[in-house]
């Protein structure tokens, strides 16, 4: 594992910012690296045509952040001792076309949450098939509380793609989307109080 200031430049990040990701890379070194693979999951179809999105207006910290989580996501679900989108009991794998890791906000309080969005191929009539596998969400308090996917648009949540409820650790959900995402600059999970339209604070952004 390299040292943390030969990844990310120091200088174009918050204290608050920079001291996060500095105790995620900690836990990264603690937990060493991953076990090996069984060579059935060395390469996978999916695996090999997946490709990390990367939204072109987004500043450069945000890509340190990004690359941080990414690397997280990976060695949590390697420690677990599968690779996401290959679990026996979550049914037929998705056909992978990009995958999207997002991070938790300082300001929210969910900086220990984290998600990998899987976003598979089009259908012929322009569905969108993806998996949301979401870790260290607070569970809702209320029945009528719920968490939302969003896709963004000017950095705001435009269109819902999906809700769900967290009771455990990870939570992992399929949603279907006809939405086109020309235009579209990223995606957000807000946590909603009660059924509505409207988005709620966003707790995990890309």
């Amino acid at each position: 594992m390299s040292n943390f200031d030969d990844i990310v430049d120091p200088k174009d990040l918050a204290p608050g910012e920079e001291a996060r990701l500095r105790r995620v890379h900690d836990l990264l070194v603690q937990a060493g690296p991953p076990p090996d693979l069984p060579p059935a999951l060395e390469r996978t179809p999916e695996a090999a045509e997946a490709e990390i999105v990367q939204f072109p207006l987004l500043p450069r910290r945000r890509w340190a952040v990004a690359a941080v989580v990414a690397a997280t996501v990976a060695a949590v679900a390697f420690g677990g001792g599968y690779l996401f989108g290959h679990s026996k009991t979550q049914g037929s794998a998705l056909k992978v076309d990009h995958v999207i890791p997002m991070h938790g906000l300082l300001a929210q309080g969910t900086t220990n949450a984290l998600a990998l969005l899987q976003v598979g191929l089009t259908d012929q009539v322009g569905n969108w098939p993806m998996q949301l596998e979401v870790t260290g969400l607070a569970k809702q308090s209320q029945r009528s509380a719920y968490y939302e996917l969003w896709l963004t648009r000017n950095h705001k949540p435009v269109e819902p793609c999906g809700s769900f409820r967290v009771h455990g650790k990870t939570t992992r959900v399929r949603f279907t989307v006809p939405y086109r995402l020309t235009g579209i600059d990223g995606w957000v999970i807000t946590a909603q109080p009660q059924v509505t339209t409207v988005p709620g604070r966003v707790v995990l952004t890309t």
